[in-house]
């Protein structure tokens, strides 16, 4: 295949010696692989590394837990506010009332993505990695926007590694209100 080649250099090459027909299909999707990268793994609701995660105990949290449903699965206008936030003191049990209904919308089919922090994770303490994951887990739930993450991924390959102003912008927002 490289009779008499000498002193070169060939990175990344896939090669074939073909005699007769040779026909690739290629998966495609080189923008999501390169999101992927730039992912945190460990931070969804189902993660591995999160195992087990903490829960609230049965028949508790109901009236939190009724307020999260009601604010998900409202019909309110698109000027509305979609972002809900969880706070209150450190144990106070966020982190159980935010997995327990990630994994109330999972088996209702309504999740899109999921990000737990956590300070002594290295790829969960990193707001880098917070748009990337969810642009990823949006990509992979919403199959429509598959193609659009994509595209955006290989048109702006630096959109993961950017600040994370721009990173909700142009790997989330845009993408989702095209798909309107």
């Amino acid at each position: 295949m490289f009779n008499g080649a000498q002193d070169f250099t060939i990175s990344g090459g896939n090669f074939s010696n073909v005699g007769h027909d040779l026909i690739i299909h290629e998966g495609g999707q080189i923008g999501l692989l390169t999101l992927h990268r730039h992912t945190s793994l460990s931070a969804s609701y189902d993660a591995e590394a999160r195992c087990p995660p903490p829960l609230c105990h049965p028949n508790t949290r109901k009236a939190v837990l009724r307020d999260l449903e009601h604010w998900a699965n409202s019909t309110a206008d698109v000027g509305d506010a979609k972002i809900i936030w969880l706070y209150g003191p450190a144990g106070a049990g966020k982190t159980a009332i935010a997995q327990t209904f990630a994994q109330t919308c999972a088996q209702s089919g309504t999740l899109i993505g999921s990000f737990f922090f956590w300070r002594s994770d290295s790829s969960r303490n990193n707001p880098q990695r917070l748009f990337t994951t969810i642009a990823l887990q949006m990509a992979i739930a919403i199959r429509p926007l598959r193609g659009i993450v994509d595209e955006t991924v290989i048109d702006n390959p630096f959109a993961p590694t950017s600040s994370i102003e721009n990173q909700c912008k142009v790997l989330i927002i845009q993408p989702w209100l095209s798909l309107k």
